[in-house]
């Protein structure tokens, strides 16, 4: 894996395609747990009146899907990510989607970019999304405007779908783009529900949009490996009490290691 080459890759042209990240066995272990799932997911979001909104959408699904646990520990884009955010990151947040056949309805397919604050050049955010089956132009292939992530303007419809490319890849291969990149998933016009796990990645300080800590348990820490325990974002807590916030070093929340120090040599 050619770090430098991908970031520039992902710098220029906002999104990069990895292949055969993930073997197509576990990529269909994970698939046939969410399907268990859904059914769960579309109570909650009726009784929340988010029904329509949601439909065919699961937020945080690593709660409810464990298996999916194992396609972050061990993670095969660990180096690069260390690589990209030039030191730790943490897990921003983890759901799946499904494109249902025959054109169903998913609100990705709406033109968005994932952090509207502009930030190109600060690598503060990192979209992956990963396939949990062949995905083609027929079968809801992700748009993406090239480019886009370096201009703060927002492209009129007309413009986006003239000028963004698709992204096909096969069951196992992870999509890579940057936060800022304006995009939208494609619609599915085959016979079969395509399937989707979108894990999104920030530096430690950056809020997660769902406290992934506290949702586990922060016993779940001492069960899981070190490497699993920082991507959960254990190793970057905000303190809830005055007690959780008077820790010793070694057992505060927030870790003194979580941010990157640039060291000046005056000798």
């Amino acid at each position: 894996m050619n770090c430098e080459q991908m970031i520039e890759d992902l710098d220029d042209k906002g999104f990069i395609l990895v292949k055969n990240v993930y073997a197509p066995a576990l990529m269909d272990k994970v698939k046939a747990e969410y399907n268990k799932v859904k059914d769960t997911y579309s109570e909650i979001q009726h009784d929340s009146g988010l029904a329509e909104d949601s439909k065919n959408a699961t937020h945080h699904t690593i709660l409810m899907c464990p298996t999916m646990l194992k396609l972050l520990d061990p993670n095969p884009l660990h180096g690069f990510l260390e690589h990209y955010f030039n030191g730790k990151y943490i897990l921003y947040s983890m759901g799946a989607s499904s494109k249902m056949p025959n054109s169903e309805y998913v609100y990705t397919q709406k033109i968005h970019r994932e952090f509207y604050t502009f930030t190109f050049g600060q690598r503060l955010m990192l979209n992956t999304l990963i396939l949990l089956d062949n995905v083609t132009e027929e079968s809801s292939a992700t748009w993406l405007l090239s480019g886009s992530h370096k201009d703060k303007r927002v492209p009129d419809e007309e413009y986006f779908y003239q000028n963004a490319v698709r992204a096909e890849g096969k069951k196992g291969d992870v999509l890579i783009f940057d936060a800022n990149i304006w995009h939208a998933a494609g619609i599915n016009k085959t016979e079969s529900a395509v399937d989707i796990i979108t894990p999104l990645y920030t530096k430690p300080f950056i809020k997660q949009a769902l406290n992934y800590p506290r949702a586990f348990g922060l016993d779940f820490q001492h069960s899981i490996s070190e490497g699993l325990k920082q991507t959960l974002g254990y190793n970057a807590i905000t303190p809830e009490t005055i007690q959780e916030f008077y820790k010793p070093e070694d057992k505060r929340f927030y870790k003194r290691n979580q941010e990157d120090v640039l060291h000046i040599n005056n000798s």
